[in-house]
């Protein structure tokens, strides 16, 4: 009985912890103005960015939790932040520290962000990822927006790799803001779902009642034979 109830207690716990484990996310996409072959690298510690080559489609991929709802400084580090360029086909990942401002510039934002690489020898020595464009500050939380440049700082992105050896550059276009999508029950159906437990625990209970009255009947029975 007791083993039942910690069941219904865990699956319960389980449900309702999982229902807060949501993540934002935010995609850049472009194109590449200069790669590898351009002079820079080639690549030692990712050599798949030896394969970019000018005017592939990229992407930038950042998942963390919580949200971007206003202009501010945010430490995302713990998140998950991924360039991909398909075509090449090459990927970047090994980030640590990362780090966006969303600046209100007139009737934009200006998004700065930056990442530090955990290859090479160190992030201040030519290891990292910068980020830098604009939006319409009205789309700053939606699912598809044009993006822009802000001027003197160009180019808009650019990943060091090698100690800074490795350049590769690219242009911004798209920017993407994506609200958590919850897979798992919402709280009516994390009720309904503790109910149904409960009845099921009920349920068990009330077998193991008719159970112990048939052995008891069982017991009674055979003593009063002999």
């Amino acid at each position: 009985m007791k083993t039942c109830l910690w069941i219904i207690l865990t699956v319960l716990l389980v449900a309702i912890a999982a229902s807060n484990a949501c993540a934002d996310g935010i995609t850049v996409a472009g194109t590449i103005t200069q790669s590898t072959q351009d002079g820079t690298g080639p690549a030692a510690n990712n050599p798949s960015l030896n394969n970019i080559a000018d005017g592939d489609a990229y992407t930038l991929s950042l998942i963390f939790a919580g949200s971007i709802t206003a202009p501010g400084t945010y430490n995302l580090t713990g998140g998950s932040l991924v360039f991909s360029d398909p075509t090449a086909p090459a990927s970047e990942s090994s980030f640590t520290s990362i780090s966006l401002t969303v600046a209100l510039d007139g009737s934009s934002d200006d998004l700065s962000l930056f990442a530090c690489l955990s290859t090479g020898s160190g992030c201040l020595l030519g290891n990292s990822l910068s980020l830098n464009f604009a939006i319409p500050s009205a789309d700053l939380n939606t699912l598809s927006a044009p993006a822009g440049t802000i001027f003197g700082l160009s180019p808009p992105l650019d990943l060091l790799e090698d100690d800074g050896t490795t350049d590769i550059q690219a242009g911004v276009a798209s920017y993407s803001y994506t609200p958590p999508i919850s897979t798992v029950p919402e709280p009516p159906s994390l009720a309904l779902l503790g109910s149904g437990l409960i009845a099921l625990f009920v349920v068990r209970l009330n077998r193991q009642g008719k159970i112990r009255s048939l052995q008891s009947g069982t017991h009674h029975g055979w003593k009063s034979e002999r």
